[in-house]
């Protein structure tokens, strides 16, 4: 059996003269020429082989086969126009995603901000707290989307692009009672004596080492269990201020010799040229630069 061809315009000129019995009526009610009705209903019949109506005076009458045909014509309309409005609110309700990897030192406000942001879009957040050396491998695997990392000073060739974010303040915290048998300001040497729990696993060599001053050195990348470590007195953290780790139980700042001022961390956005994403990361790194200075703005202001 040969396939029919036919458009959507056929079957609603089809019910519409069935329903109505006049080309006339049913031009008026589909808004267009009595004509091109005719046309429609005549290349319709020309598909089927057989007469959709026979002319009984000024009226259009269903044939036989017209009858069995017009319900099954109702119900075809009703879903086609079920898809049309669907497919109408599918830019408004699609939900597009990111993965995002991120290391520890990534300010929560920051990206709060940037999962709020996004959502507007009807962009929703993935997001993994690890290594950079982790991220890049998710990136370069298609696996992620964007990453968040401390810089590396290194060249990361032609496998991704970066871009600056901006500087996390950094300063020493300790136990009050860790320090108290340390003359203060206390010298590097005093910290280097004392264990340093490390923000980061120790496989993330680049930044553990450039962390790390203690020769002795306890690691996680979790911040609660930082809190932990140096509230119990385990040691001493070299952390981002945005933690406000004073605010920790007995936890104070130590000061040292070589001052608590001016020193900071550099962090940078990572992603992947060549994404098919590309459209909905170019968005994310728009916003980037005004949700950082706003949650660098809400750090200092002792919201966290």
């Amino acid at each position: 059996m040969p396939s029919l061809s036919y458009s959507l315009a056929q079957l609603e000129a089809f019910t519409a003269v069935a329903e109505y019995g006049s080309l006339v009526k049913a031009a008026i009610r589909l808004g267009k020429d009595r004509t091109t009705l005719r046309d429609l209903i005549d290349l319709l019949e020309d598909g089927l082989g057989y007469e959709l109506f026979v002319r009984q005076g000024r009226s259009l009458q269903l044939t036989p086969e017209g009858e069995l045909l017009h319900r099954q014509a109702h119900l075809l309309i009703r879903q086609a126009r079920a898809f049309e409005q669907f497919a109408h609110q599918v830019p408004a309700t699609d939900v597009q995603s990111l993965e995002v990897m991120y290391d520890p030192f990534t300010p929560r406000a920051f990206l709060r901000a940037l999962i709020a942001q996004m959502a507007k879009r009807n962009v929703r957040l993935s997001l993994t707290c690890t290594t950079r050396e982790q991220g890049e491998s998710a990136l370069a695997a298609g696996q992620a989307d964007l990453g968040f990392f401390q810089a590396h000073n290194r060249s990361l060739g032609n496998e991704m692009e970066w871009r600056a974010l901006g500087s996390v303040e950094m300063n020493f915290y300790a136990s009050q009672r860790r320090f108290a048998d340390v003359v203060l300001p206390c010298s590097l040497l005093d910290l280097s004596l004392i264990p340093q729990i490390v923000m980061h696993p120790a496989s993330d060599i680049p930044v553990s080492r450039r962390l790390q001053i203690a020769g002795s050195v306890i690691f996680s990348n979790e911040r609660e269990m930082v809190r932990s470590l140096i509230e119990a007195g385990c040691g001493w953290g070299f952390l981002p201020t945005h933690f406000h780790a004073s605010q920790w139980a007995g936890v104070s700042v130590v000061p040292t010799v070589v001052g608590n001022e001016g020193i900071s961390q550099t962090m940078v956005v990572i992603w992947r040229p060549g994404s098919d994403k590309r459209p909905i990361i170019e968005e994310a790194l728009a916003h980037l630069p005004t949700l950082w200075r706003e949650a660098s703005a809400s750090s200092v202001g002792g919201n966290h």
